[in-house]
């Protein structure tokens, strides 16, 4: 589909609204992303961001925060502007309104970990003014909260909405004082076992407060997070019984065990490799390799050119001999 976008919208020092019409419907579920495919320069980098409109509006929105070093986020926040097109995938993700059901829910987020979970929070409400939801976002400080007056307007007209800001930076922060912990967690949310919780955010931030939730009694099925980042850096065991393989990435030996996928070789190398869907549709984690060594499961999104060269998608695919991969970023 291709995207033209009409208004660019500074939400925070580093974080952009982009307001966007598409050339056709899109049907999504809140909660969902959007790949887009960015052209820089001679290449083209595929990024995945949570959609913060909901589908019963006419616009797309896409807030995206500027990440240090950053090859697309700083390419779309200093030159996107109104007039701009850009194509882009079809919406993807498991993270959304129908995995979180029609019970109770508690939202959590953190930075521009907040789209998803906004897109979600606004569909729900306009669907069902009554559903009782709480909101607990965490920010460094008052001026980094994303939409602000929106929540606060939100949870005015709606009482069943309980709004908690969590700012890292407030010298006497209300309601909760300096980080979110599981004992003022549990004192304003006494019911956390009977909810559904949706958290979005940074890695160490999810791992975080699932492992809270989790040590509060939440039931794993009823705890859902979204899966943008990559998990910390680890290591294969070196003395492993398997035979495997070496991946090369700038210069980088990495070991790939036989059926490990790309993908988990190079995250546990604590390689930067960029993967939304991790289910072969949305094509962010595509990369070059040798075909003649590739077995792939998905080829979703790339062209038979690109097959032949090399192109593949990390998250599916397994090698058969030893590999040099170039990520595309």
């Amino acid at each position: 589909m291709l995207l033209t976008c009409y208004e660019v919208r500074p939400e925070t020092s580093d974080v952009t609204s982009f307001f966007f019409n598409s050339d056709q419907p899109v049907d999504f579920i809140p909660g969902q992303f959007l790949t887009l495919l960015v052209p820089i320069e001679a290449r083209t980098s595929a990024r995945a961001y949570s959609l913060s409109s909901i589908p019963s509006e006419s616009h797309l929105q896409l807030t995206i925060k500027r990440v240090p070093g950053g090859r697309v986020s700083n390419h779309l926040l200093d030159a996107l502007q109104p007039g701009d097109t850009l194509e882009a995938m079809a919406p993807a993700g498991e993270f959304h309104r129908d995995a979180a059901g029609e019970g109770a829910w508690l939202l959590l987020s953190a930075g521009c970990g907040i789209t998803p979970v906004y897109s979600m929070l606004r569909e729900r409400l306009q669907r069902e003014p009554d559903a009782d939801i709480v909101f607990v976002h965490s920010a460094r400080s008052t001026a980094d909260r994303l939409f602000p007056a929106e929540l606060e307007a939100l949870a005015a007209a709606h009482p069943n909405l309980k709004l908690h800001w969590v700012i890292g930076d407030e010298p006497n922060p209300e309601p909760f004082k300096g980080r979110l912990d599981a004992e003022q967690l549990k004192a304003r949310v006494p019911d956390l076992a009977d909810r559904t919780a949706m958290i979005c955010g940074p890695a160490a931030y999810m791992d975080a407060v699932k492992a809270m939730l989790q040590a509060e009694g939440v039931a794993e099925d009823r705890i859902h997070n979204e899966a943008f980042v990559a998990p910390e850096s680890a290591t294969l065991k070196a003395d492993s019984d398997e035979a495997g393989h070496q991946l090369s990435v700038d210069g980088i030996e990495l070991p790939i065990l036989p059926g490990q996928t790309v993908l988990d070789s190079l995250e546990k190398g604590g390689l930067p490799i960029f993967a939304a869907c991790r289910t072969g549709v949305c094509g962010s984690c595509k990369c070059k390799g040798e075909k003649g060594k590739l077995e792939s499961s998905s080829v979703l999104g790339l062209t038979p050119e690109e097959i032949e060269q090399g192109y593949f998608l990390a998250c599916s695919s397994t090698v058969t001999a030893d590999m040099t991969v170039e990520l595309n970023d």
